[in-house]
């Protein structure tokens, strides 16, 4: 059996299947293009002279004309002014897939959701095999689709905030790079809590890793370097996190009346800040455990650490669906803004010229790639970081005890690495390769993964509805 065996025979199998499959099915072009979403089109030329009391006579039609089919018609002939308080009708028809050719960003969007979604299939399929068969000293490749898919999230964000950069959108950058800062800041606070009240048990994994050096300082270095992770975290998620945050106000506007999408827009929104409560131990651990004020009282806990552990991956898992099933009804609430811009509009005097009016109105739709790309890159950071602590932490579906980490051995012995000589034959050079990847493990063990990941997972819904709550009162206040 090679190195990986049934693992990468399978990835080789999803790996085709996301080139064929995506270019006739694809979920992101579901998401935006199955006529569910409406936009709103501009008006054209003679709708606007029209309405604005300006109709062309024919002897200016003709003259048009024939200066259209010579391409002699400069910008200046198809641009006129009209009133900003005009009284028209924007026509809506819905999105289907032929509109979104054209759209800034879907094709990343598109991918990116495709990938993640294929991901998630081979994830899936990887952790029943390993509950199945559980085999020893092999890789997890299923982490590696995992960790393309973060990869290609951070890649999205960070495109668009170089985009911003590049076009010089002043307020967003400057806004963008303070919050980039206090989170740095609330990072290193958060890093010197105690494990006994933030329990992300890192310190405890890195003076139990034996493979680094006694003498050194590991526990600093990681929390300084967790601490510049964070900080480019905040200054990824804050323009996302107004965006956010401008369409859960708009679709609960929306959705007035209707009980049951306002209480699911509600908790949509509140629940990175709930994941990010359960992990402060007197908040959540000491409360759903032992669920008593009496501390002479002893009370049978109502779950072992690893049956808790294991639902707070769940609740992250169901947090993440809720948000992909609101994808909709947070689009639309963006894309009624076109219609927004043209009320207040006719609040203004003056004038405004015709292409001005078309832009205003068109680039609402032309940016709806990226504002839904904005909207599920933070989704895909908290579902991988979800995936990593669960494998990479050494946690079972099935097996809900924490007991067996206790017998995961720390001793490791250079002495394990095999250097892999050309004479050796095919079968000495997979075992040795198995052999240096469960060396690898062994450093890397899982307690101290689960250590950092847990953080990572922790400071991405923390930061997430952090900066959530900014757009909230930027919105509320600021823009009024």
């Amino acid at each position: 059996m090679a190195i990986f065996g049934f693992q990468i025979c399978f990835t080789l199998i999803m790996a085709s299947f996301l080139q064929k499959i995506t270019p006739i099915y694809s979920l992101g072009r579901w998401l935006l293009g199955n006529g569910s979403l409406i936009w709103y089109r501009f008006p054209s030329d003679q709708e606007l002279r029209k309405a604005a009391g300006k109709p062309l006579t024919k002897k200016e039609n003709g003259k048009l004309k024939h200066r259209r089919q010579n391409k002699s018609l400069t910008p200046e002939d198809e641009t006129f002014k009209i009133p900003k308080n005009i009284d028209i009708t924007l026509d809506v028809a819905p999105v289907f897939s032929f509109d979104l050719a054209t759209l800034k960003n879907y094709s990343d969007f598109e991918w990116l959701v495709n990938y993640t979604l294929f991901g998630c299939l081979v994830y899936i399929l990887t952790e029943l095999y390993y509950e199945v068969w559980v085999p020893e000293k092999e890789f997890n490749i299923s982490m590696v689709w995992v960790a393309l898919s973060l990869w290609f999230a951070f890649r999205n964000l960070f495109s668009i905030f170089w985009m911003y950069v590049k076009s010089r959108a002043g307020g967003e950058i400057s806004m963008s790079i303070v919050f980039g800062m206090i989170s740095f800041i609330l990072a290193l606070a958060s890093l010197m809590v105690k494990e006994e009240t933030l329990e992300f048990g890192l310190h405890d994994s890195l003076q139990k890793n034996v493979s680094v050096p006694v003498n050194s300082k590991p526990v600093s270095s990681v929390k300084l370097l967790l601490a510049s992770w964070s900080c480019i975290v905040g200054l990824l998620f804050m323009f996302p996190a107004v965006r956010m945050a401008q369409m859960y106000v708009d679709a609960l506007k929306y959705a007035s009346g209707r009980k049951l999408k306002t209480l699911a827009l509600h908790i949509n929104f509140f629940a990175p800040g709930l994941i990010a409560l359960l992990w402060v131990k007197p908040v959540a651990r000491d409360v759903i455990m032992k669920p008593t004020f009496s501390k002479t009282q002893d009370v049978e806990p109502l779950l072992t650490d690893g049956q808790f552990d294991i639902i707070r991956i769940i609740i992250v898992l169901l947090t993440c669906l809720l948000r992909l099933f609101l994808i909709r009804t947070h689009l639309q609430a963006y894309l009624n803004l076109a219609y927004v811009k043209v009320l207040k509009l006719k609040k203004e005097s003056g004038l405004i010229t015709n292409t001005e009016f078309q832009r205003t109105i068109y680039q609402i739709f032309y940016y709806v790639g990226i504002v839904a790309t904005q909207y599920i890159s933070p989704l895909v950071f908290l579902l991988c970081s979800a995936m990593f602590v669960k494998t990479l932490g050494g946690y079972s579906w099935f097996s809900l005890d924490s007991s067996h980490e206790d017998a995961i051995s720390h001793n490791f012995n250079a002495s394990t690495y095999d250097v892999i000589n050309e004479n050796d034959s095919h079968e000495d050079m997979v075992q040795k390769m198995k052999e240096n990847i469960h060396a690898l493990q062994l450093i890397f063990t899982p307690i101290f993964l689960r250590g950092v990941l847990s953080y990572m997972l922790w400071w991405i819904a923390s930061n997430w509805f952090l900066a959530s709550c900014v757009g909230l009162l930027y919105h509320s206040y600021l823009t009024e």
